[in-house]
């Protein structure tokens, strides 16, 4: 709608029939028929359907009412609204969300128009607008407009989409999958603040929000992965992007700051295993920036990594649907300042997938699948650096293969440290073990606090690998058990965690040192060390505090 910037002219005064008596009146006293008094008691109320209710107080002797509202663009231009209005009360309906509206109302009888009455405002909610289809244009999101995220939304072409702090997207639950993706080429720069984050959710009302009410957000880049030739995201054909042959692991998808991404996921291949996350990165390369993004409550995966050498840290995972943090593919970022907690496991929206029967802190893949040239040691190997992550469990939720702090399987190497492990099933797992890292011992878990698990390592077959030879491969590596969870946190009560560590944790934490075949240079303008405590956060640093949320519906 665009409100005309019509200047209303001043009501003429009607000419009475015989000027002398009207003179006669005035000459008497003043006491003849005059223009109407200006109305009082003018208020402008937003209703719940959109519009807008204006009312003021009753003029004795007029017989009708002049009712004008100014152009939002230029506060000082009024023009008429509902034409000659009799009544005391006009309800606006030719408005749009975000505006501010100024309205004034003027008496009107035979012998004039009274003077306008004061102005009185008010803002008609928010801006809304919906994304859908592709975007190939450079374009920027508003903070004071909800933008509705309606199906597959693609943003191509080299288009760079922006995102101001303080914006809100939501996923549109009524149609199957919705997600934006930003596709080769293209980039995402949605920095937000911890005092204005940017929220991506549902578009569900709290209290009636689920894991999986959208599809999540999806990045595709050109970095390299070690699968040859076209490689598809996870997703039917029609949706499905190539994110095989890329050649560059410096590849810049753009930058993701303060965010949250709450109540995504979706299954995409009605049970075939394949799955939207609430973060995707596929390829992604080192050129992009990821820090302080919280997942919450998701369907599937908080943050998944095929390939690339993307970057991260302060990451959040709160009630991850499977598992908190996934690598495989060649992955070789590097990664700090981690959090995943799980207490329950949460339904997800009817429709939308099931409850995964695998759920992990960490699971960790090297190549599988087509193009795998060497099966599960195809190269270059997964071989990322985790430090300073922690993760809680739940051991007493029921699982059928889930509930591992770490699952190391099919080629993945990595180094892992300053890590705090508590309450799952068994702290650290490894499968397939004729091909893979236990066997070769390519995988370093070191600087490890193990707390309040229900068994520390998970005794493997083919060939057999014990606990006794668990605990033989981690006795050098500063591996350490305690008997509960809250002797290492401050605060482990969701809604006001305080991760600060204490006991075992607080110090003693960085005896191995990360091997020199890691570059640990530009890490965020700086340089990727290992502080002397374990988990996630620093003592008195709460970077989860203020941006992110706890609510599971």
């Amino acid at each position: 709608m665009k409100v005309r910037a019509v200047l209303l002219r001043g009501l003429a005064f009607g000419v009475l029939v015989g000027f002398g008596a009207s003179c006669s009146d005035d000459d008497d006293g003043g006491n003849g028929p005059s223009a109407p008094a200006t109305p009082t008691g003018l208020t402008a109320v937003a209703q719940d359907d959109g519009s807008i209710q204006v009312t003021w107080n009753a003029v004795a002797d007029a017989t009708s009412y002049t009712l004008e509202r100014n152009d939002p663009a230029s506060a000082d231009v009024f023009a008429q609204v509902g034409g000659s209005i009799t009544t005391t009360s006009y309800t606006d309906t030719d408005v749009e969300p975000g505006f501010e509206y100024g309205y004034r109302v003027s008496a009107v009888n035979a012998v004039g128009a009274s003077s306008p009455s004061s102005v009185v405002t008010v803002s008609e909610g928010a801006k809304v607008a919906t994304l859908s289809g592709s975007i190939t244009a450079d374009r920027t999101l508003f903070a004071d407009t909800v933008y509705t995220i309606q199906g597959v939304v693609k943003v191509s072409n080299g288009a760079v989409l922006t995102i101001q702090p303080g914006t809100r997207l939501e996923g549109d639950s009524e149609t199957a999958g919705s997600s934006l993706w930003i596709l080769r080429g293209s980039q995402l720069e949605a920095e937000g603040t911890a005092a204005e984050p940017i929220v991506f959710t549902s578009d569900r009302p709290e209290g009636s929000r689920a894991p999986g009410d959208w599809g999540g957000v999806v990045l595709v880049g050109n970095g390299i992965i070690n699968r040859e030739g076209v490689v598809n995201t996870e997703g039917p054909a029609e949706i499905a992007e190539n994110y095989g042959g890329g050649t560059d692991n410096a590849d810049n998808s753009g930058t993701i700051r303060y965010v949250r991404i709450e109540f995504a996921g979706y299954d995409i291949s009605g049970g075939g295993n394949s799955e939207l996350n609430s973060l995707s990165m596929y390829a992604v390369g080192s050129g992009t920036t990821v820090e302080y993004v919280e997942s919450l409550a998701g369907l599937d995966d908080s943050f998944e990594w095929w390939g690339g050498a993307v970057d991260s840290r302060y990451l959040l995972s709160y009630e991850a649907g499977d598992d908190h943090f996934d690598t495989s593919e060649g992955h070789v970022g590097r990664h700090q300042f981690l959090i995943g907690f799980q207490s329950t496991r949460l339904e997800p929206a009817v429709g939308t997938g099931v409850v995964a029967t695998d759920p992990q802190g960490f699971e960790m893949d090297g190549c599988a699948g087509s193009g795998c040239a060497n099966g599960t040691r195809s190269e270059p190997f997964t071989d990322p650096i985790f430090a300073n992550v922690t993760l809680v469990g739940n051991p007493a939720e029921p699982q059928t293969s889930g509930g591992r702090g770490i699952v190391f399987r099919r080629g993945h190497m990595g180094f892992l440290s300053n890590l705090v492990l508590a309450r799952w099933v068994h702290a650290v797992s490894v499968r397939d073990t004729s091909v893979t890292l236990a066997i070769r011992d390519s995988a370093n878990i070191v600087n490890t606090i193990l707390a309040e698990n229900a068994a520390a390592y998970e005794a493997s077959s083919d060939p057999a690998f014990t606990d006794a030879e668990f605990a033989t491969l981690f006795s050098a590596d500063n591996h350490r058990t305690v008997a509960t969870a809250t002797s290492v946190f401050t605060n482990l009560t969701p809604g006001s965690f305080d991760w600060s560590p204490t006991g075992d944790a607080a110090s003693g934490c960085n005896t191995v040192g990360i091997p020199a075949e890691y570059d640990v240079t530009n890490f965020f303008g700086g340089t990727l060390t290992l502080p002397d405590y374990c988990g996630g956060a620093a003592p008195g640093d709460t970077w989860y505090q203020g941006w992110t949320s706890y609510a599971t519906e």
